[in-house]
């Protein structure tokens, strides 16, 4: 047999993989798996956490940065909808709750000319809900700013956000 007749028998038989080598990669494959996938669960629940924080101190943030420049009260609190009315002041109320993890919005209190305030509100922003089954409380049920940018009233507020994941002891 010619030189090059075997050279050409012998690349045609060394295709593919040998048992061995195919078993050593699945078991490298599950031991990755198996540690890495709880990891990551813990990564995803901690990143989503980490953005719906973001949310409410960017409305935070919001709402401050319109009472400085609108010379006006802001505030923000937690609400319920009323899925029929028409416009946005009266399908957002707040709620009287400290739970906010239906979502929030940030708004401010009509005035006159002459200053005082008319009773209506004007919805500067809503903001949604949090991811099904994680709680977001707090130790008020509206957050003002005062048009220094200060916190109106005598109590600061205090957030707790508990993904779903996690237990009573976390």
């Amino acid at each position: 047999m010619p030189i090059a007749n075997r050279v050409a028998a012998a690349l045609h038989r060394q295709r593919g993989f040998t048992l061995i080598e195919m078993l050593t990669t699945v078991a490298v494959l599950a031991a990755t798996t198996t540690v890495g996938v709880p990891a990551l669960s813990g990564f995803v629940v901690s990143n989503r956490a980490a953005t719906q924080v973001n949310n409410l101190i960017g409305a935070m943030n919001y709402a401050r940065s319109e009472a400085v420049s609108g010379a006006r009260q802001v505030s923000l609190c937690p609400y319920t909808e009323n899925t029929a009315a028409s416009d946005a002041a009266a399908r957002y109320t707040c709620a009287t709750s400290t739970t906010w993890q239906r979502g929030w919005v940030v708004f401010r209190t009509v005035v006159d000319e002459a200053g005082n305030p008319t009773g209506a509100r004007e919805i500067l922003r809503v903001f949604g809900p949090l991811a099904s089954g994680d709680s977001l409380s707090a130790n008020v049920s509206t957050v003002s700013y005062l048009p220094t940018g200060f916190l109106a009233g005598t109590t600061s507020p205090s957030f707790a956000l508990i993904p779903q994941s996690c237990g009573t002891d976390q």
